[in-house]
């Protein structure tokens, strides 16, 4: 007769067995997840995009990816840059599109868990983030979250190294 304790202890060691061999499949997922939010966030962001293309140059610090938006004739119609910076409580990320004129057509926040949802969290508010649309390098008129001078000074130093980028990226084509 088989002892339920043995049926349990095999079946438990089975259970690990079986995780251990869907473990890569699992990260694999995982990482096809994170690619197609990647996605769908560079969609968001330039929706009338034909495709994206992406970016191998030297890149400033902070840039943690880089893509031009093409068109459907594969002109590039913008940039999209992910910074990433240091706000009061730990990293931020910025999205940063900046068209073929220099100017920003959005930024949207990607990342501010590490703030207080109070204060630096703001920044992710399009109250906060819509300022940023239209402007041009010298970020004229952007102002800082009252009570958030940390994150907010975070945010602009990543849109700061955007601009960085777009102009290394603009001089490699030329």
């Amino acid at each position: 007769m088989v002892n339920r304790h043995d049926v349990g202890a095999v079946a438990a060691d089975d259970a690990a067995d079986l995780l251990e061999l869907a473990r890569p499949v699992l990260e694999n997922d995982a990482q096809l997840g994170d690619a197609a939010r990647a996605q769908q966030a560079r969609l968001d962001a330039v929706p009338d995009a034909a495709d994206f293309a992406p970016i191998e140059a030297a890149l400033p610090d902070g840039i943690v990816s880089a893509y031009a938006a093409l068109d459907a004739a594969g002109t590039p119609t913008s940039y999209l840059f992910t910074v990433e910076g240091k706000g009061f409580g730990g990293t931020i990320q910025v999205l940063c599109v900046i068209g073929m004129d220099g100017r920003i057509r959005t930024c949207r926040t990607m990342d501010v868990s590490s703030e207080t949802t109070t204060l630096g969290g703001q920044t992710a508010n399009e109250s906060y983030t819509g300022q940023y649309a239209g402007q041009d390098a010298s970020l004229s008129g952007v102002s800082a979250i009252s009570g958030a001078s940390i994150t907010s000074t975070a945010y602009r130093g990543c849109v700061e190294t955007a601009f960085e980028a777009f102009e290394l990226v603009k001089e490699a084509q030329q």
